[in-house]
């Protein structure tokens, strides 16, 4: 699938061919489903760092601890696959903003990966030639999403989700678009929600490419639930204030606030 001059494909993990698929793409985007019983979110937990096994330890919440555990392990999975090494080997960091990326002697290879997840889904968007960026939201109404979209859409974008709801879509869903898109071209960027500002000012780095994945094909268990996401994925070439090397600025770093379209939302 392809669109905005993007090479980009979704394939439902487990998958084999992903590193196949990364030498004729820009982009690939696995999927997978963050169900699990506690059998297997046990099997997982060794794949994870000490620090990511005291954060699932410490989560009250036994969904938030199942989806977190089960999410860094796919990730695991998913970069070792594209990189040809074991998933305990796959060592990561948090970049400043939160953006997890290749730490140690794997820093120097060429895969940028980004990850989003909503409720039981996981997307894991790789590249191996630019930094990546992906959202994903899940169809949903939005309330007061015009006060929303004032705090957060560049004036264009402002004006082209007015544009498609006086044209009948509906409100929710046209917002939902320009918000993913949003979302990903900040991650792919590394700055993390701080950098909305410049996002509104019409300050991007040359060559960002961002692009809708609609129609994205779902692992068959979510789609039997009948939910529906909304994604877009979000390119730019990789250079010195990319996520990989603001990692070793400021590890200590104080993470952004929830973003608006978060917080109004359930």
């Amino acid at each position: 699938m392809s669109g905005a001059a993007v090479r980009w494909t979704v394939v439902d993990w487990p998958a084999t061919e992903v590193s196949a698929r990364l030498a004729t793409h820009d982009a690939v985007i696995c999927a997978a489903p963050l169900h699990a019983t506690d059998a297997e979110v046990a099997r997982m937990l060794p794949v994870l760092c000490t620090r990511e096994r005291d954060r699932f330890a410490g989560y009250t919440n036994d969904v938030v601890a199942r989806r977190f555990a089960m999410g860094r392990a796919l990730l695991r999975e998913i970069v070792g696959c594209a990189l040809g090494i074991a998933p305990d080997a796959v060592t990561l960091h948090e970049g400043v903003h939160g953006k997890p990326v290749l730490a140690g002697a794997l820093m120097s290879r060429p895969l940028w990966f980004s990850v989003a997840h909503c409720e039981d889904l996981l997307l894991v968007a790789l590249s191996r030639t630019s930094d990546v960026g992906v959202d994903l939201e899940r169809a949903r109404s939005i309330e007061q999403w015009e006060r929303v979209a004032d705090r957060v859409l560049a004036p264009v974008e402002r004006a082209q989700l007015q544009l498609a709801v006086d044209r009948g879509e509906e409100s929710g869903r046209a917002f939902l678009r320009c918000w993913c898109r949003v979302e990903a071209e900040l991650k792919a960027i590394g700055c993390g929600i701080v950098g909305l500002e410049d996002h509104r000012a019409g300050r991007r780095p040359l060559g960002l490419r961002v692009v809708d994945l609609d129609p994205l094909p779902l692992p068959a268990s979510i789609a039997a639930a009948g939910v529906r996401y909304q994604a877009a994925l979000a390119l730019c070439a990789p250079g010195l204030e990319s996520a990989r090397q603001r990692v070793l600025a400021s590890p200590q770093a104080a993470r952004p606030t929830i973003p608006p379209a978060r917080a109004s939302t359930a």
